[in-house]
Formats: structure tokens, sequence, C-alpha cells
């Protein structure tokens, strides 16, 4: 009997067969929603990332949020509150309807509310699904108001949970 693969026109069909199964499958592969979230920044220049669950976003009554927990077991995270019918666009931080927080590995709190705070949240994309943006912003600490923790390169895109 002779082996019908050793013809090269049998072959090059096979092959092709196998290509095409491989292309029509591949769509079907999805990623996890949660692979691609992320949520990180330098504080004081050192960096920090929150990925995947660790990474998400809420949307409350009158505002939405948008957190990065650095582990589990940690209480060192940063969020950011903006108002719930924001659109894309840059918004300064502190005072008002924009704030953000920054907890320390130590539980010390620092915010864009307290002292001579700045920065800027701007949204890229939000939707009632996810949201993506960067951020920066200088905040002071809730004690005496004259310890700063400096947030650069910051970047988010979260699910809302």
């Amino acid at each position: 009997m002779k082996n019908l693969f050793a013809f090269p026109t049998l072959r090059n069909l096979a092959a092709l067969t196998a290509v095409l199964l491989l292309l029509v499958s591949a769509p079907a592969c999805k990623k996890d929603k949660n692979d691609d979230t992320y949520f990180r920044f330098k504080v004081d220049g050192a960096s920090f990332e929150a990925t995947g669950l660790l990474a998400y976003g809420v949307n409350f009554s009158s505002e939405r949020s948008f957190y990065g927990l650095k582990d589990q077991s940690s209480t060192e995270t940063c969020y950011i509150n903006v108002p719930a019918d924001v659109t894309p666009g840059s918004y300064p931080l502190g005072g008002g309807a924009y704030d953000a927080y920054y907890i320390d590995g130590s539980n010390k709190t620092f915010s864009t509310n307290w002292g001579a705070s700045e920065g800027t949240v701007t949204i890229e994309e939000i939707d009632e699904t996810h949201a993506k943006g960067t951020f920066q912003f200088i905040a002071f600490d809730s004690d005496t108001e004259t310890v700063k923790k400096t947030i650069s390169e910051g970047e988010f895109n979260v699910v809302f949970r």
C-alpha cells in the first residue's frame, strides 16, 4: 500500500487544512478580561504595579473609582475618584470631584485634598465596563500636610466590578 502523503499535492493539502483549522479556531480562544488590566505608577521614583484582579474599578452612585492594590497582604494602594458622569478628557486632581489617594505600606494616607497638592488624571476611554487613562500627582499626608509623595508615570486600564 502506498503512503498517500508521499505525494506533494496531498501533503500540501494536509498542511493547508491544518493551517485553516488553526486560523478558524484561534479567535475562539478568548483572553480573560483581567489579563489586560493594570494600575501602575512610580511613587517617589519606585515602581508600583497592580495587575489582574488587583487592578479594578468600582461604579458608585455618585462617582467612579480606579484602584491598584500592591498585593493581597499589603495596605499599599492607590486610587483615583472621578464623577460618575465623567467623559474622556484631562481633569485637575484635588479639592473637588476629582481626587487621588496613595496609602503606603505602613498605612499612612496621602491625598490630593491636603496641603499644596496638585495633579491631573486623563481619561482616555470609559464606559460601563472599563476605564483607561493616565495620571500624575503630588499628595500630602493627612497628619501634618507637610510630608509629600510624588506619583508619576501613572496609567491604568481597569474593569468595573
